[in-house]
């Protein structure tokens, strides 16, 4: 920037002062700029200030009470928003993982899927599984309470010991859902406690929004801004008179 550009600046930063000044304290350039008048500007920046600080301070006391009610509501909403999550969680339980297939049959942690004609899935937790065999092939029994699947393996499709393996491997599987679904429904209803404790718990939201209803009423109550106001306004009449122009607050 050369120096031609830095004088511009210079020149412009005054004028903007020097307009600001004279807004400020109307009436003209002597009543803006004298020593003469120094008091009467001093006791109207006094009165400005009182009133500026006041409203600051309410502003942010205000401001203050309503983030920790803010706060407080945010906080009671996660709350209750990871408690539904976790619950949903439990009670969606899915088909898990893949963990063998043999012919039509595809066990995953939680399902046995049987393809076909038509997929179909058994849900494992409560299926008894038995093991068969015949000149004709082998044969794995899935029975349930609304009914009974069975899969047949032809001897020369499949050997004895990948059926029984299998079987045996359904079993343990079964077994393992059994003993998470019992766990399972321990934690589901502990979520559900859960979930209703959070839905309950609005003490601290209350009280936040008590203590912001309290600072509400006290400022309303203040007289010390209007009385800040009114010797404000007093202090402009004074300079109106004065100078015949009434200036801003």
């Amino acid at each position: 920037m050369g120096i031609v550009h830095v004088i511009l600046a210079v020149l412009a930063l005054l004028l903007i002062g020097v307009g600001w000044r004279l807004l400020r304290y109307p009436g003209g350039w002597h009543f803006a700029f004298s020593g003469n008048h120094d008091k009467h500007r001093d006791g109207l920046n006094r009165e400005r200030r009182a009133v500026r600080e006041l409203r600051n301070k309410a502003r942010r006391e205000l401001a203050v009470a309503e983030a920790q009610v803010a706060r407080a509501e945010q906080a009671h909403r996660k709350r209750i928003s990871d408690a539904e999550r976790r619950l949903k969680g439990l009670r969606r339980q899915g088909q898990g993982a893949l963990l063998a297939t043999l012919g039509h049959l595809s066990l995953h942690e939680h399902v046995m899927v049987i393809s076909g004609t038509g997929t179909k899935v058994l849900p494992l937790g409560g299926t008894q599984v038995q093991f068969e065999r015949s000149d004709i092939g082998r044969h794995i029994y899935l029975r349930r309470p609304d009914g009974v699947h069975l899969e047949s393996y032809a001897v020369d499709q499949h050997s004895e010991d990948s059926v029984r393996r299998f079987s045996v491997r359904i079993e343990n599987q079964v077994a393992k859902e059994n003993r998470f679904l019992t766990e399972r429904a321990a934690s589901i209803k502990k979520a559900e406690d859960e979930l209703k404790e959070a839905r309950a718990d609005t003490l601290p939201a209350e009280r936040a929004r008590r203590h912001l209803g309290v600072v509400t009423a006290r400022q309303s109550r203040d007289r010390a801004l209007d009385d800040a106001l009114d010797r404000l306004e007093t202090a402009r009449d004074q300079w109106q008179a004065l100078t015949g122009r009434r200036p801003p607050r």
